[in-house]
């Protein structure tokens, strides 16, 4: 609703946290569609696609890579926090989750393996994808309750850099 919203020039019809985008120029509104998009819904999907995987996962399996399909909507996700431009090595430009939060850790001082420095890679990023990698462990062995509890710490790691960007 609120990219849409931004994108015809009307206002949000939410309980709480309306936003009248008849009151922004072409900037403004254009802006709140990049964000609404790349935190909002994209933010969403990851959670979607962890889930799905989650519910793919078999817990007993009979022959190999009986969690392919699993550990493949994992992928997904993890795709969809960083996206296309961040490259190999996280070093890229991109415009998604993983750049937000490499971008907001040098306003707030969270950077770093330590999470104490305004350079390097966010902290969050890095507790992130140590959760993406044990959670795709423990879909390839069959741990599905073990996945869902990465899943939830990545939900709960992702908020950060959305509040940090308020």
């Amino acid at each position: 609703q609120w990219v849409n919203a931004a994108l015809q020039g009307t206002s949000t019809s939410f309980t709480n946290g309306n936003a009248d985008f008849n009151t922004y120029g072409t900037a403004g509104r254009r802006e709140a569609v990049k964000k609404g998009t790349a935190y909002m819904s994209v933010w969403m999907y990851v959670i979607r696609e962890l889930e799905d995987a989650i519910d793919d996962c078999q817990v007993e399996c009979e022959f190999d890579n009986c969690n392919e399909d699993a550990v493949h909507a994992w992928d997904e996700g993890v795709a969809f926090y960083a996206g296309a431009e961040e490259g190999s090595d996280g070093s890229g430009s991109g415009a998604l989750l993983y750049s937000l939060a490499d971008k907001r850790c040098a306003n707030f001082g969270t950077c770093g393996a330590g999470g104490n420095s305004v350079e390097g890679v966010a902290k969050t990023n890095l507790d992130i994808y140590a959760q993406f990698a044990a959670g795709q462990m423990n879909l390839n062995l069959g741990n599905c309750d073990a996945a869902r509890v990465n899943k939830d710490r990545i939900s709960e790691l992702m908020g950060v850099p959305l509040v940090q960007g308020v």
